[in-house]
């Protein structure tokens, strides 16, 4: 992970650029280039009824890095590919949650809707504890403080 998806590009193209490609993706997103996996997908394009050369697309599967990595990671798709003498070439991020992706049977991480239920629990707890702290500070204090000094404290 992440996966690269080449379309409407040779298997061969693909491997001319593989190696420089992977050490500075790594790099990019911060992953080994043994983490990368690149596919060639062999499609046939139809337009007018005819088979017509596929458009050069790369799609790129992973867990979502933010804006600047992705950015970085499409400059330099674009660079090494138009580099190889290919004239344009469009990238598209394909981004899965991590409780959505499975190796082995089991999930990379945990469901959001669960943390998030357990967050709002933690949050309720919370503010029931320091409710209660001010409840009993209040009363503690009460008692030895003047009715002007407690109003002022309130604002």
């Amino acid at each position: 992970m992440p996966h690269l998806y080449f379309r409407g590009l040779s298997v061969e193209q693909v491997q001319a650029i593989g190696g420089s490609l992977e050490t500075e993706l790594s790099a990019i997103i911060g992953c080994e280039p043994s983490d990368l996996m690149l596919e060639v997908v062999h499609t046939t394009c139809i337009a007018g009824g005819r088979i017509a050369p596929s458009y050069p697309f790369v799609e790129v599967a992973w867990f979502e890095r933010g804006r600047e990595v992705r950015d970085a990671v499409a400059r330099c798709l674009d660079r090494h590919i138009r580099g190889s003498g290919v004239p344009e070439v469009e990238v598209a991020f394909r981004s899965y949650r991590p409780s959505d992706y499975y190796a082995n049977g089991e999930p990379f991480g945990a469901d959001p809707a669960e943390e998030l239920e357990a967050l709002l629990a933690d949050n309720a707890k919370l503010k029931d504890d320091l409710a209660r702290a001010r409840k009993a500070a209040a009363a503690a204090t009460a008692g030895s403080m003047s009715t002007r000094l407690r109003d002022a404290l309130r604002e």
